[in-house]
């Protein structure tokens, strides 16, 4: 192989660890071993982070279609079905028919659910106080701030996620 190009390489996996990728999907995989061992302690067994997702996006007052919630978090309405099925067996979330689409469910939070609801609000709260005390408080806020303005331009700009692709809307 050509010196040039091994040195290139060996250089680029130098700074491996300064990949935002890399660091985004370790501090990921941290926060769900973080959140998964609270959520235990608190005696939700079956936890999963698409759950999390779908349950927060569910309105506490008003319930959620299906699509909505697939138009919401930019999947298929398949695979929310998938996971709603599994709230729904689980007991966080119930369905009840629609007032004015006789062809449409609302999906409901249980008393479950909102109890999970809680034990998630505690669970980011144990999550941030862990990372306060690596970073600070203000650096901590300072790097939600930071993904907050990522997240927020790219769901400005309509963009969706599918299959690990980007699409423009």
């Amino acid at each position: 192989m050509d010196p040039n190009l091994i040195s290139s390489i060996l250089e680029f996996k130098s700074k491996r660890n300064r990949i935002l990728g890399r660091l985004l999907n370790k501090s990921y995989r941290y926060i769900t071993a973080l959140a998964s061992e609270f959520l235990k302690k608190e005696g939700y067994d079956n936890f999963k982070v698409a759950h999390v997702i779908i349950l927060i996006h569910i309105d506490v007052e008003e319930g959620l279609m299906i699509n909505t919630i697939a138009q919401q978090i930019g999947v298929t309405k398949q695979a929310i079905s998938k996971i709603i099925k599994e709230l729904l067996e689980e007991g966080y979330v119930y369905a009840e028919k629609h007032p004015t689409d006789a062809r449409a469910s609302l999906i409901r939070l249980s008393e479950k659910g909102a109890h999970f609801m809680l034990a998630w609000q505690r669970c980011t709260d144990h999550i941030d106080t862990i990372f306060k005390d690596i970073v600070g408080s203000k650096r901590l806020e300072q790097l939600k701030d930071i993904l907050g303005e990522i997240t927020e331009h790219y769901e400005g700009n309509m963009c969706r996620i599918d299959n690990d692709q980007l699409f423009l809307q």
